[in-house]
């Protein structure tokens, strides 16, 4: 069992793409937009402190938090961030799972609507035996993707000098 609070930036980016992906959160203007986008991230961010909580039997409030869009993926990510973003949804349900109200929050509902964006997405790609994971299929591709998404880092494009630039220095 792994509990841990995700970083900002991986808030920042599955609240962008599931305003970008799923038509339920969309709002009808900038200020209501904004307004929701803040409650949704907080909402994933404060079931996330909840479970490391759970987890380590010691309360850790979650940080206040104001959403800040992945422009990288307006208005349309492309194969490679979709990667980046399954992989994302992934660790955050992973890792924020582990408390008795997690199964019926708002923050489990969009980690779902996320997935099943993904799933109508990526239909047409192959799943594959994971590399990291034993008895575990995977969308191709999706190894690629890192575990903790930071915007500093970026997304992963391994056809690209500049990635493989990036890649080489890190340690």
């Amino acid at each position: 069992m792994r509990a841990f609070p995700v970083n900002r930036d991986t808030i920042d980016l599955l609240v962008t793409a599931a305003y970008i992906s799923t038509p339920a959160y969309r709002s009808s203007t900038p200020r209501e937009l904004a307004e929701n986008a803040d409650r949704m991230g907080q909402s994933l961010w404060d079931e996330n402190h909840a479970s490391v909580s759970y987890a380590i039997k010691q309360h850790i409030a979650a940080p206040h938090y104001e959403w800040q869009p992945v422009a990288e993926i307006v208005p349309l990510a492309d194969d490679e961030q979709a990667l980046q973003i399954e992989r994302s949804r992934l660790l955050l349900a992973e890792v924020s799972c582990h408390h008795p109200e997690w199964d019926q929050s708002p923050a489990r509902d969009l980690v779902e609507r996320l997935g099943d964006a993904i799933a109508r997405r990526f239909s047409h790609r192959p799943l594959v035996d994971s590399p990291d994971h034993l008895g575990v299929k995977e969308y191709e591709g999706l190894h690629r993707a890192v575990e903790v998404w930071e915007r500093e880092i970026g997304f992963r494009h391994p056809l690209t000098h500049d990635a493989a630039a990036r890649e080489g220095s890190r340690p």
